[in-house]
């Protein structure tokens, strides 16, 4: 295997080749800015920024192939000049373009593919099962959340030549879309890690969000592998009838029997958990650098994983040892006045907004601890009483004070009331810039020790929040 060349491409993309066509190509780009040498780059239109504008950018940086609408210069009748070894291809659609490449892309690499989705934990669960099968496979992954119609076929492209397994997090809107980025994919092995209410808002009920996300193990071979938490009563239900073989991870095992399970969980360093793991007749014990229930589920999912490519277990283990995350996810940082802030705002839903919660109270032992949460989205009919289920698990856990951000996290600061939390601990802003001055305030009067969360939905940029508690003078 080698290389494309850029004729080869031109006849997997049936498009219009202009300059060279012996050019070899290696890996894709959306921004001009990217280009190192040897790229394609695909000539996209945005809703602001169309990247046939910056074409001769892209050649000028290093890409060797631009992919771009044919209709864009039938319409100018004018046909940007290919500079001396550059080349140019003309399409009907550049961004069927790039999914019809990565698909041949794919085959031609000849990998292993492991699809992972989920309402919670994919993207840490990808970076986990990365982690693992490092320790004996050449691996490649989406960089952070790259797990869409866009993200997923850019990821596949960029694999480079000796990839062994592809690691897809794959993100769903709505019914139908796995399963096309499934048609790009073709996983071998599909983890799913809980199916939540994530996209209420869109797909109304749980069942149907639960029939979106199996789209991943119905696109299986019959010899593919289902890789399921144990714990995930939906995702044990969907099992019963499905003809692929079924892999349970867990840690109580509350709807199936783990075939790998986590046992004696315990703290581990400043933020990490160690716990031992049973598979069949073999035990081991794994440090996690991360704390809370919900991310050893997810690291059992990435052993599991491991198992079915015959990683051993110490090996996997170890290799969570080494993890490294994507950003703005528990991340441990220093704050102002001598506190400790838990950076935790990559997104959030009622399930990983009560985990955060409960690591919080975890690690800040007796410390005073202060929750400065944001609104949660895409929960549809659920948007009141998700918020409100958070305040009451926040009323119940302890948490010294509240700080809630936005019209809708005022709800959270209802469900505390409502389950008997005191008026005088809640603080209620409408912006992030009236949350930092009053986490100001309230963190110079607590002072060292406190412990500090800030979480929100993506859309709520609450790593602001972070930057600004963080930039303060002691």
């Amino acid at each position: 295997m080698s290389k494309w060349t850029v004729e080869a491409v031109a006849q997997i993309a049936q498009g219009t080749l202009i300059g060279n066509s012996d050019l070899e190509v290696q890996g894709c780009i959306i921004d001009s800015r990217q280009a190192q040498g040897g790229e394609m780059f695909f000539a996209l239109p945005g809703e602001q920024v169309d990247g046939h504008d910056y074409i001769e950018a892209a050649w000028k940086n290093g890409a060797v192939l631009v992919v771009a609408d044919e209709a864009r210069f039938q319409r100018s009748g004018k046909t940007p000049r290919t500079p001396e070894g550059k080349a140019l291809l003309l399409v009907k659609s550049v961004f069927i373009a790039l999914q019809e490449l990565a698909k041949a892309w794919r085959l031609e690499l000849g990998v292993k593919v492991v699809g992972v989705t989920g309402s919670n934990g994919k993207t840490t669960t990808k970076d986990m099962i990365a982690a693992v099968l490092s320790r004996r496979f050449r691996v490649y992954r989406n960089k952070e959340n790259h797990n869409n119609e866009l993200g997923l076929p850019l990821t596949v492209l960029n694999a480079p030549l000796g990839t062994e397994i592809l690691v897809l997090e794959m993100g769903m809107r709505g019914l139908g879309e796995i399963k096309a980025l499934c048609d790009i994919a073709q996983p071998d092995i599909g983890v799913i890690t809980n199916i939540g209410t994530t996209h209420l808002e869109l797909l109304l009920t749980q069942e149907r969000i639960a029939q979106a996300k199996w789209e991943l193990i119905e696109a299986l071979p019959m010899d593919g592998i289902a890789i399921l938490n144990a714990e995930d009563l939906l995702s044990v239900e969907k099992a019963k009838n499905d003809p692929h073989s079924t892999l349970f991870y867990g840690l109580e095992g509350a709807f199936a029997q783990p075939h790998l399970a986590g046992v004696q969980l315990r703290p581990w360093g400043a933020l990490g958990t160690s716990f031992d793991v049973c598979f069949h007749d073999e035990k081991t014990t794994a440090n996690l650098p991360l704390p809370g229930k919900h991310n050893v589920l997810d690291a059992l999912a990435a052993l599991a994983v491991g198992t079915a490519f015959d990683v051993p277990l110490a090996e996997g283990c170890g290799g969570l040892g080494e993890l490294e995350l994507s950003k703005m996810r528990l991340e441990i940082r220093s704050g102002v006045f001598g506190t400790t802030l838990i950076n935790d705002v990559y997104n959030a839903n009622p399930v990983s907004m009560q985990a955060s919660l409960q690591v919080l109270k975890e690690r800040a032992g007796e410390n005073k601890t202060v929750a400065i949460l944001g609104e949660m989205y895409e929960l549809g009919t659920s948007a009141e009483s998700g918020h409100r289920e958070v305040g009451r698990t926040l009323a119940e856990l302890g948490v010294s004070v509240l700080i809630s951000v936005g019209k809708l996290a005022e709800e959270i600061a209802q469900g505390a009331r409502l389950a008997g939390y005191s008026e005088d601990q809640i603080e209620v802003t409408a912006t992030r810039e009236q949350a930092i001055i009053k986490a100001r305030d309230l963190l110079a009067q607590f002072g060292p020790g406190t412990w500090v969360l800030i979480k929100g939905s993506r859309g709520m940029k609450m790593e602001e929040i972070t930057m600004h508690l963080e930039r303060l003078g002691i």
